[in-house]
């Protein structure tokens, strides 16, 4: 199941993909510049503003989400370490056990 959960944040990882709206100077994007005048030149820049400041907090948030997920992540890892470890460690009681049983049908 860790190792599941980890592939899981991996995949995650590699899918981030961010559309973003590229702004330019060419003024033929979007309909507010037909006009050509100062208002529409106003709204142009509104509108690039606008998605200048949705694109920030997109990768802002982008941004946290990565880090939420890197701790997660560090987190699953330690765990599944700690899995191992104890694994091996009951493994070797089984097999020390399995010596004893044997050990004493022999006698």
């Amino acid at each position: 199941m860790l190792r599941t959960c980890a592939n899981v944040l991996r995949q995650r990882r590699s899918q981030v993909f961010i559309s973003v709206r590229l702004t330019g100077t060419d003024p033929s994007p979007g309909s507010i510049n037909a006009a050509h005048g100062k208002f529409a030149e106003r709204e142009q820049a509104f509108e690039n503003a606008y998605f200048r400041k949705q694109t920030e907090e997109l990768l802002a948030n982008l941004r946290k989400r990565h880090s939420d997920l890197e701790v997660q992540s560090d987190n699953i890892e330690k765990e599944q370490e700690q899995l191992e470890a104890e694994i091996k460690k009951l493994e070797k009681q089984r097999e020390e056990l399995l010596k004893k049983t044997h050990k004493t049908q022999k006698n």
